[in-house]
Parts: structure tokens; sequence; C-alpha cells
């Protein structure tokens, strides 16, 4: 290990320990700036970059010809580790850098070592690899990078037909919903679709729910639309009871609740007074009414 100098010109535009997405050169500012003098450049003896690929472009964006770098000389399972653990602790790596981590580290490590050696958040298992290639590739890659979907959704949409893993990821990068709306989205839309018979896309486009995605409280609504696709007896009920509780309860300190799913025709009824005198007194009045 040395400290040398060195012609930017010089360093090999190999990559194999790269997997920072998005390039950010400008966040390397900081660090530069908070720790002045320290080499943030880490090469190998054949002038390859071990970590620091985002500084580089940073000092060419600068025009820089010469900088101070750090020469390492480590097996690729080192170099890969270093700068996995070196981007996680100074900015945090979203999911799809880590899952191309995984990508390249995996042929060199068993699972145990990996998951020991990086703290990825996720297990390892035979239904990642076999997706690992389709969640790498576009557009999964744009979606897992800005944290518009989480890994159990990503993993779903990548075992579908590529039309209708690509309109669904359409309406995540559109909007943001959490990961238990994603999952519940995806779910649904194939319920939809195994039920009439119909790509996703057609069941999307039928129903127009992209164009909920505007405005306010955008989410709500495009999963409330959804849940009336998929129940669409049960939506009907669900409309036919608001109206009937607006027309019929308009009394203050009264409200009314149906059975789940409509199972049953009981109707709970629930009155709210002010304090134990006027529950004594209202009470006394169903007494009455009541015993007629």
């Amino acid at each position: 290990m040395e400290t040398i100098d060195i012609q930017l010109a010089d360093i090999a535009a190999d990559d194999a320990y790269a997997f920072s997405y998005p390039h950010l050169p400008e966040r390397w500012q900081g660090v530069e700036e908070k720790f002045p003098g320290l080499p943030l450049l880490v090469i190998d003896g054949q002038r390859r970059v071990l970590c620091g690929h985002d500084y580089l472009l940073l000092l060419r964006q600068r025009g820089t010809a010469r900088a101070g770098a750090l020469r390492l000389d480590l097996p690729p399972v080192e170099c890969l580790a270093l700068n996995y653990n070196v981007l996680d602790r100074l900015f945090g790596l979203n999911l799809y850098e880590k899952l191309l981590f995984v990508k390249k580290i995996s042929p060199l490590l068993p699972d145990a070592e990996v998951l020991r050696r990086a703290h990825l958040g996720f297990p390892l298992n035979d239904e990642l690899r076999r997706r690992l290639d389709v969640l790498l590739s576009e557009p999964f890659r744009l979606c897992l990078a800005a944290g518009r979907i989480g890994l159990k959704t990503a993993l779903k949409l990548a075992g579908q037909p590529e039309a209708d893993r690509l309109v669904q990821l359409q309406v995540l990068r559109s909007c943001g919903f959490s990961e238990s709306q994603q999952w519940q989205m995806a779910q649904v839309l194939e319920e939809i679709a195994f039920r009439e018979k119909k790509p996703i896309a057609e069941v999307l486009a039928a129903g127009d729910l992209p164009g909920l995605l505007a405005g306010e409280m955008p989410q709500k609504k495009f999963l409330d639309a959804l849940g009336e696709l998929r129940y669409p007896a049960l939506s009907r009920r669900e409309r036919e009871w608001e109206a009937w509780r607006k027309k019929t309860v308009p009394v203050r300190g009264v409200s009314v609740i149906h059975a789940p799913l409509f199972a049953r025709e009981e109707i709970q009824v629930t009155l709210t007074v002010k304090d134990r005198d006027a529950a004594e007194k209202l009470l006394g009045k169903l007494k009455k009414t009541l015993a007629h």
C-alpha cells in the first residue's frame, strides 16, 4: 500500500469494481472538504479504480490532470467488498447498487460469506438469482435506484410477461407507493387479469387507472379504483351503503357500521353522548321506545 501521484489519463477504463448508480460525482466534493488531503481515489497495480469511481468523474469534470491516489493490491473479492463498504458508510447504497454488487461478487463467494461482508438487508436465494439479470435491466434499474419499488414486488414483476411488468413499472415510476401498496397493486392486478383472461396492460387501460395518479392522494385513488375492479359487486354495495348512510343518519353522534364484506344483514349502531347524564336520558328514551 502506498500513496502515489497519477495522471488521470493513465487510469484504466476497467469498471469491474464499480456499481454506483446513478453517478453522483458532486457528493464526493463534500467528502473531499471533510477530509482534506486524504486520497479518495483507490487504484490497483494495473491502474484500475477500486474505489472512488464517482470521485474520478468529479476530478475529470474539473479538468484535473493529476491527483493523489492510494495504491492497493487486493484480490477481486476484497476490492468489491472495499468499494461496497466505503460507499455504504459514506452515502448509503440504493437497492439497484446492492443487486449489482451481488451480481459481481456472487461468483467469487458463497452466500453466507457475501452476507457477512456486506449488510444487504435482504436474503440471497434461488429466486433472486433467477431474476437478477432482469432486475438489473431497464426499466427496473430506474425504479430500484429511485426507491420506487421494493425487492418483494420487483421479484414478482420480474416473473411476469414483459408487457405486464413494463406497464406496472411505469405506474410505480410516476408515483411513490409504499412497499405494502406496491405489493397490493401487483397482487390485485394479477388477480383481475387472471379472472378476466386479459393482459395487465388491458386491465389498466380499461379502468383508466394511470389517469388517477395526479392530484391529491393519488395512491389511495388508484388503489380504491383497483379494488372496485377486483370486487365490483362488493364495491357497488359499498356505494349504495354510503348513499343510504348519508341520507338516513344525518345526526351527529350517531354512526352505523355494516358487517365485514356484508356477510350478515345486521347493522351496528353506535350512539355517542356528552356525559353519563346524557347517556342515562338517552337510554331511558330507548327503553320506552323498545318497550312498545
